[in-house]
This record gives structure tokens, sequence and C-alpha cells, in this order.
């Protein structure tokens, strides 16, 4: 397969059929008493965690592809236009003020209300240790599945990102102009998963693969990628209107 081959996890269509041919046989393994008791991927991990062993050898059929990830945000137009010509890219406490100094020269937000946009972030309100990890990576789900949960409308609902959303700008009603600029997106993304900046997720990919091929339920998990991912990999930015953003019926519409 070529780099342009796009691999979506809810769509075994688009599989690659030695990945078909993984999934069915493991599948297939599986004893037909423990698969009636199944409701979601996270049962199938529990109940066959022998099964972690061959994530390796999903990603490694995987290389070379990228698999349709998804990343809910709210952006100014010209963040959009950045999206699609950059892409995602890595946090960076660097980047949580340009982000900032930016809206503020294009007019969207005061420079009165610089200082509590400063005060407003996870640096400022959680310990180092936990803060940390939250930098030099992009977070997107494999799924659409996780999508229908409550979590993605705080962030289409709130610009500036999760790093952004702590203290008095977020819970304060005078601020509510600041955190309803711009638009909510649903940003999918093209990752390449068997490289190592796709490591980092919090359950191996073949039980997704796996839950979606026995229909279960709770299939997706995060990736933590550590590096950005770059504007030739952004399929598409989708806002309310874009089929893909209106198949999720509790997203924001503005």
């Amino acid at each position: 397969m070529t780099r342009t081959d796009s691999v979506d996890v809810d769509d075994t269509s688009t599989w690659p059929a030695d990945l078909a041919d993984l999934i069915a046989r493991l599948a297939r393994g599986i004893p037909k008493a423990e698969i009636k008791r199944l409701d979601s991927a996270s049962d199938l991990h529990n109940v066959a965690r022998e099964l972690a062993q061959y994530d390796d050898q999903v990603r490694e059929i995987l290389a070379g592809c990228l698999l349709r990830t998804y990343h809910a945000t709210r952006l100014l137009d010209y963040e959009v236009e950045d999206v699609r010509k950059l892409g995602l890219l890595a946090l960076t406490e660097e980047s949580l003020d340009e982000r900032v100094d930016r809206a503020v020269a294009a007019g969207f937000i005061a420079a009165a209300d610089v200082a509590v946009m400063r005060e407003s972030t996870a640096v400022v309100h959680q310990p180092s240790h936990m803060v940390k990890h939250r930098f030099g990576e992009v977070s997107v789900v494999t799924s659409r599945q996780p999508l229908a949960q409550a979590w993605p409308r705080k962030y289409l609902s709130n610009w500036g990102g999760e790093v952004r959303q702590f203290g008095p700008l977020w819970t304060d009603a005078e601020f509510e102009r600041i955190r309803r600029i711009g638009r909510p997106s649903l940003i999918v993304a093209g990752i390449d998963v068997s490289t190592p900046a796709a490591a980092g997720s919090g359950r191996e990919l073949v039980f997704d693969f796996i839950g979606v091929w026995l229909g279960l339920n709770g299939n997706g998990v995060v990736i933590h990628h550590a590096a950005d991912i770059p504007g030739e990999q952004i399929v598409d930015v989708c806002h309310p209107g874009h089929p893909e953003y209106d198949r999720h019926a509790h997203f924001p519409r503005s």
C-alpha cells in the first residue's frame, strides 16, 4: 500500500487484506461463550489480554498507511487555514502564548484580558509533573465511537485547547465571549501508527480492530502523537454543516 491509502478503524472495507485476515483469525480464536459476554473493546482487552502481543504486527501491517483519526477543537478562521497548510503541531509552552498574542493582534481578544489568559492554563493550575506530559504531543482518537461521548463538546465549545481550560477564564461568566471565539472544528488527520511518534496509546490498537470486527461498543483509543502531524496528512477540517461533523447530533452548532 502507498502512504496515500487511508485506513478507517470503523470501516472494515478500508482495511488492508492482510490486516483483515489477521483480525478475523484472532476473532475466531476467542471462545464463543466469551464473545457473548463482551460488550466493549475494553471487555475484550480484559478477557483476552494475550492478544496484546499482536499489536506490533497490526502496526507493522499499517506501516506507510494513514490511519484516520479525529481531533476536536475550536478554531479562528486563520487557524483553520494554518491547520490545512501546516497540520496539527505538537503543543509547546511558547505556542500557548503565541496563540493568545495572535488573537489579540487580530482583534479577537482585548489586551486587557491577556493577563487572565496567561493565568488560565494547566501550567499555572497543575503540578509540573502532571503538566509536562501535555506538551510535545497532539492527542487524537482512532474511531468515531469516542466522539459520541460528552467530552468533545467541551473542546468544540471553548477556544484555546485543553491545556488552557483551567482557572477563572473557564468559570467566570464575564469571559464567555473569549471562550466562544472561533468555530467548532472536527479535524480529521491521517497518521502512520507504525512510527515511534504514534506509540503512546491508552490500549493496544489490535483490540479496537477486533472490537469493530465483532460489532462491539467502546472502540477507539487516544493516541498521544509525539510529533507534528503535517498538513499533507490533514484529511479535512469539518464544521457544522459538514456531513462528518453533523453525524454527531450532540456537537455544538456554533
